[in-house]
C-alpha cells in the first residue's frame, strides 16, 4: 500500500527520527538501521517510493540537503581545535589517501564486477568519499585520544566534497565526453562560500540583526550559497556549503552559538530523512544480486586498500604506530556516497546509458562498511589502546570541543 503525499512524508521524517532512536538506545550503528527501515517501507512494504512523491524535484532537494548537512558539519572545522600535529596527517588523508583510494578502488571494482574503466572509475571516486553522517557517532562511542580522534573526524568532513567533485568530472567523461573542470568547481565553490561568510559576519556584526534571526539568516545564506555556485558549476554547491562553514567556523569576530545548536536538531531531521528516501529508492533484487561481488569488493576496501591509503598518507607525521593502524580501520561510506551514487545513476538514465551496478553497489558498500567499522571500532580501539582514558567533552558527531 503506496502512501500518498502527505502520509508518505509524515512516514520519511518519522522513521528517520525512529531509525536514529533505536541507534542511541541499543548502541547500533543509526545508519544500518536508517538504511534498513529504508529498504523496509521502500521496496519491501512498498509504502514510500520517493519517485512518486517528488518526481523531478527529488535529487536536487536531496543536493541541497546534503549542502545544509555540510554546512553544519563545518561548522565544527574550528583549524585551532587541530591539536598537536593534526593538520599534516588530516592534509595527507584528503590529499594522497584521497588519491590512493580513489585509484585503487577503481582498480578493484574494474577487478570484481568486470565493468568499463570509466564505470568503474565512478564507484571509485564515489568510494573516495566518508561522510561526518558515519564518523562522528562512531567516534563519539570509541572515543580515541588525541589528535587520532580530531583527525579521523575533520578527515571524514573535508573529503565528502572532494570525492563527490572527482566523481562527477568522471561522470562527465562517461557520458558527455567532456569533463567539467575539476578545478574550477572547487575554487567556485569556496569563492562563493567565502563571499557567503563574509556576508553573514558583516550583516550579524553591524546590520543589528536579532539573535532570534541568526539561525535563519545562516540557513538562508548557506542554501543560497549553494544555489549560486551550482549555477556556474555543477557539483560546486557543496564546495561552496563546506566553505561557507569552515570561514565561519575560523573567523573571530562574531560567536556562533546559536548556528551550532540549531544544527544539532536539524542534522538529525535532514540525515534520517536522507537515508530513508535514498534508501527506500534501491531495488531489493538488484542489491542481492550484486551483494556476493559488493561483499568481496568490501573486503578489499576495509582489509587491503584503507590500511594502504591511511598508512602512506600520515607518514611521518606525529600519529603514532598504533593510531595510524587504527586511522586505517575507519572508512566508513555514508549519506555523500549515497545521494551521489543515486543522483549519477539518474543521469545514466536521462542519457541511454544505464548503470544498474551503481546504486545497488555504493548502497551495499555504505552498509556493510557501516556494520563492519560500526561493530569492530570500539574493540580494535580497545586493543590498540587508542582510546581515551580521560572523557573528553565532545559534540554530537565525536569531535572534541575546546575548553572553555
Amino acid at each position: 500500500m503506496e502512501l500518498a503525499f502527505t502520509g508518505g512524508i509524515a512516514a520519511i521524517v518519522l522513521f528517520g527520527v525512529v531509525g536514529q532512536l533505536l541507534g542511541k538506545a541499543t548502541r547500533i550503528p543509526s545508519i544500518i538501521l536508517l538504511l534498513l527501515l529504508g529498504l523496509l517501507v521502500g521496496p519491501v512494504l512498498g509504502w514510500v517510493d520517493p519517485d512518486a512523491l517528488l518526481g523531478d524535484d527529488l535529487f536536487p532537494l536531496v543536493s541541497m540537503a546534503v549542502a545544509l548537512l555540510l554546512f553544519e558539519e563545518s561548522l565544527k572545522l574550528d583549524f585551532s581545535r587541530l591539536q598537536g600535529g593534526a593538520r599534516r596527517p588530516v592534509l595527507g588523508l584528503v590529499t594522497v589517501g584521497a588519491l590512493i583510494t580513489g585509484v585503487g578502488a577503481s582498480l578493484l571494482t574494474y577487478w570484481v564486477f568486470d565493468l568499463p574503466p570509466v564505470r568503474a572509475a565512478v564507484i571509485g571516486a564515489i568510494l573516495i568519499v566518508s561522510g561526518p553522517t558515519v564518523v562522528g557517532p562512531l567516534l563519539a562511542v570509541i572515543k580515541p585520544k588525541q589528535p587520532l580522534e580530531s583527525v579521523l573526524a575533520f578527515e571524514g568532513i573535508f573529503i565528502d566534497p572532494i570525492g563527490a567533485t572527482v566523481a562527477l568530472g568522471i561522470t562527465n567523461i562517461a557520458l558527455h565526453e567532456h569533463p567539467q573542470g575539476l578545478l574550477k568547481t572547487g575554487l567556485t565553490g569556496i569563492a562563493v562560500g567565502v563571499v557567503t561568510a563574509a556576508v553573514y559576519v558583516a550583516l550579524i556584526r553591524f546590520a543589528r540583526v536579532p539573535r532570534s534571526m541568526e539561525v535563519v539568516l545562516g540557513v538562508a545564506l548557506a542554501l543560497t550559497a549553494f544555489a549560486c555556485a551550482e549555477a556556474m558549476y555543477e557539483e560546486s554547491g557543496l564546495w561552496a556549503a563546506t566553505a561557507l562553514g569552515v570561514t565561519l567556523a575560523n573567523q573571530k569576530f562574531i560567536g556562533l552559538d546559536a548556528l551550532h545548536e540549531f544544527g544539532s536538531h536539524v542534522g538529525v531531521l535532514v540525515i534520517g530523512s536522507l537515508f530513508i528516501v535514498l534508501a527506500a529508492r534501491v531495488d531489493l533484487h538488484e542489491l542481492i544480486t550484486y551483494a556476493p561481488a559488493t561483499l568481496g569488493l568490501v573486503a578489499l576496501l576495509v582489509l587491503v586498500l584503507r590500511p594502504v591509503a591511511a598508512w602512506t598518507a600520515t607518514t611521518r607525521t606525529v600519529l603514532s604506530r598504533r593510531e595510524r593502524v587504527m586511522v586505517g580501520w575507519m572508512a566508513p561510506r555514508g549519506i555523500v556516497a549515497a545521494s551521489t551514487a543515486s543522483l549519477f545513476a539518474l543521469q545514466f538514465e536521462e542519457a541511454g546509458k544505464p548503470f544498474p551496478q551503481l546504486v545497488p553497489v555504493v548502497f551495499g558498500v555504505v552498509l556493510a562498511t557501516a556494520v563492519v567499522y560500526g561493530f569492530t571500532g570500539p574493540l580494535v580501539a580497545g586493543r590498540l589502546g587508542v582510546r581515551s582514558d580521560v572523557t573528553t567533552p565532545v559534540d554530537a558527531d565525536g569531535i572534541p570541543v575546546p575548553d572553555a
